[in-house]
């Protein structure tokens, strides 16, 4: 959550985080402009005692188990929605809310994040999906990495192409190489051409094999 953290204190747009207790763990300076409640007074107490939103037709939304406080324990985070929030001034704001959850210290549970924007949706939940994108890549090349032998003093190979190496041995296209890697597809074939040319070959196949052969992978 720190480097998630670290994103959402810079956004302008609201964010703040619920535990599975439903406490408020994450309350971010821009919650505190358009909702009117600082952090002291939010951090740690039941966020239906903090943000009493209302659907459109005015019905209570925020109340004791509710259907987003359960998302704490798993399960699918619903599209965006739109909900009033009172701004602590005897005013209210219509936002548009969307929710991610984060996997939380206690196994199997997670924090619930709410991102409250004002009109459109905003760039925030791009940032967060290229966020998750990025640990996603980040945990394909440990996993790789993790498998790997250590390289001997005559591989010619980078760990980027032993890396590329590997997914082409358990039988992963380019394509999709590039998807797990988060490199682009003309990155992965340089990647693929480097290592046939130092290998000697002349195609994935025979790479896969002399690899195999020469216990690089």
């Amino acid at each position: 959550m720190t480097l998630l953290a670290d994103l959402f204190s810079r956004s302008t747009d609201g964010v703040f985080a619920v535990d599975v207790k439903e406490q408020i763990v994450f309350w971010n300076e821009a919650c505190e402009n358009q909702l009117g409640i600082s952090n002291q007074d939010a951090l740690g107490r039941a966020c239906y005692d903090v943000v009493h939103a209302c659907t459109l037709s005015g019905q209570p939304f925020c109340k004791p188990g509710c259907c987003m406080a359960r998302l704490a324990e798993g399960g699918c985070a619903p599209k965006t929605f739109p909900l009033r929030f009172g701004n602590g001034r005897g005013k209210s704001h219509k936002f548009s809310v969307r929710t991610a959850l984060v996997p939380a210290p206690q196994q199997d549970l997670w924090t619930v994040v709410h991102l409250l924007y004002r009109g459109e949706i905003a760039d925030l939940y791009g940032s967060l999906e290229q966020f998750h994108r990025q640990q996603s890549c980040i945990s394909e090349g440990s996993r790789i990495r993790n498998k790997m032998s250590p390289p001997s003093p005559d591989d010619p190979l980078t760990v980027r192409e032993r890396v590329v190496l590997h997914l082409l041995a358990e039988g992963h296209a380019s394509s999709v190489i590039s998807q797990q890697l988060c490199i682009s597809p003309v990155t992965v074939r340089n990647h693929i051409q480097h290592l046939i040319g130092k290998l000697g070959v002349h195609s994935q196949l025979e790479a896969v094999a002399y690899a195999y052969r020469h216990n690089i992978i």
